[in-house]
């Protein structure tokens, strides 16, 4: 605790069980875009620097969606950053000001790498150049924000390192690096982006495939290559994060409490089938099947590790003997916020349906460079391309060549 004279937390407005599950439903919707976002600016990077036209234009199709995804991550960040408030109310602020710089520039970094992610969307129109410095820049940003806000709740979760961390740096310059669950925990984050990202780049390239059988095989087996690494090397780092937990922690995912321990065999449990379904489709005439099974997968993974998160966090707190949040209703606030958020996300889903259209329509607009579906080839009219007509004066008509003739006639050959 803080100390003996610590004030309390503000009452919970609601159920608590009720607060629970609009944490856990927004949290994994914010979840999503983040990681799309994060991991999309990094394979972004990578695509561009690898440099062959085939990732420049995987590189240019990402980047497309990044501003507007940074939009949609920021909206849903907001309301369960308003439930962790209120229920952490008091631990949140003090871990906040404790960090204090690191916690302040959370916010310009955030509006720099947006800025950077409508840059480079341009840059890449513009022909490209510099744009992978700018995809790099807007991936550090982002990770940046990624990085204090693992110090943060890590810290949120330990309020017994309060009075020392203030004493060690009353200005609140610093970080939280001597919590050994900082690092797995922010690893585990960002091969969680890169997964899904590498399985977005996947589900491309399937749909790809009836059209363009090359070009989508290589983003279809880019994006599987992707999004098993990072899915492989996260079960190391989560079980990391999970060892450098204290023992409180370990006993609440690991058959100390029923909730948290169903969490983690569920989310071990879909991670491995999203990773076994995404491997099957390779091979399959039947891709985008596996593939989706694969998302779904995917997603109750983020929610079943939401879950976890919070119970361990529960837990940790309780072990400090932090009292539980207090229930008085407010039933008129709660009932006002969730006609908002559902109007918000009603909306929010509204214009990203609208520009997921508009960007289809500009594609189809937009000629096609020439490739397995396109020969390039097309009809020309004998006063485009400068022949006279070659026919007699009769009209009558060039012979066909023969069955057994071969080779290339000329225009003029009657056989």
């Amino acid at each position: 605790m803080i100390g003996p004279a610590a004030p309390p937390d503000l009452p919970v407005p609601g159920p608590l069980w009720l607060v629970k599950v609009l944490l856990y439903a927004t949290f994994t919707l914010h979840l999503l875009f983040m990681n799309a976002v994060w991991g999309g600016a990094f394979l972004t990077a990578v695509y561009l620097f690898k440099g062959q036209e085939k990732h420049r234009e995987m590189a240019a199709l990402l980047a497309s969606y990044l501003p507007s995804l940074t939009a949609f991550a920021i909206l849903f960040g907001v309301a369960p950053l308003l439930f962790v408030q209120v229920l952490y109310g008091r631990l949140f602020y003090t871990a906040s000001i404790l960090l204090g710089t690191p916690v302040l520039l959370v916010i310009p970094v955030l509006l720099a790498a947006y800025g950077l992610l409508y840059f480079l969307e341009r840059r890449l129109r513009e022909g490209g150049k510099g744009a992978a410095g700018v995809a790099l820049g807007a991936f550090l940003g982002l990770g940046y924000v990624g990085f204090t806000q693992a110090n943060l709740f890590a810290l949120l979760s330990d309020p017994e390192r309060f009075p020392a961390k203030y004493l060690s740096h009353p200005g609140g310059f610093q970080f939280n690096l001597a919590d050994f669950t900082v690092l797995p925990r922010f690893l585990h984050f960002f091969l969680a982006s890169v997964a899904l990202t590498g399985l977005v780049v996947a589900i491309r390239g399937a749909r790809r495939l009836p059209l363009e059988p090359e070009r989508g095989r290589w983003q279809y087996r880019s994006g599987i290559t992707w999004f098993a690494g990072a899915t492989l090397v996260n079960f190391a780092a989560g079980t990391w994060w999970l060892l450098a937990l204290p023992d409180e922690g370990i006993r609440a995912a690991m058959g100390g409490n029923l909730l948290g321990t169903s969490a983690l065999a569920a989310g071990l449990l879909f991670g491995l089938a999203a990773l076994v379904l995404s491997l099957m489709g390779i091979n399959s005439v039947k891709a985008s099947a596996f593939l989706r099974a694969s998302a779904a997968c995917l997603l109750l993974t983020l929610l079943s590790m939401v879950i976890l998160r919070d119970v361990v966090r529960d837990a940790l707190l309780r072990a400090a003997a932090e009292p539980p949040p207090a229930f008085r209703p407010q039933w008129g606030a709660l009932s006002l916020f969730l006609v908002l958020f559902a109007a918000g996300s009603a909306l929010a889903v509204y214009l990203f349906t609208v520009l997921a259209r508009a960007r289809r329509a500009a594609r189809k607009k937009e000629p096609a460079p020439p490739g397995l579906s396109d020969s390039g080839a097309h009809p020309v009219s004998p006063a485009e391309s400068g022949v006279r007509n070659l026919l007699p004066s009769d009209s009558q008509p060039i012979r066909s060549p023969s069955p057994s003739s071969s080779g290339v006639h000329r225009l003029d050959d009657e056989g």
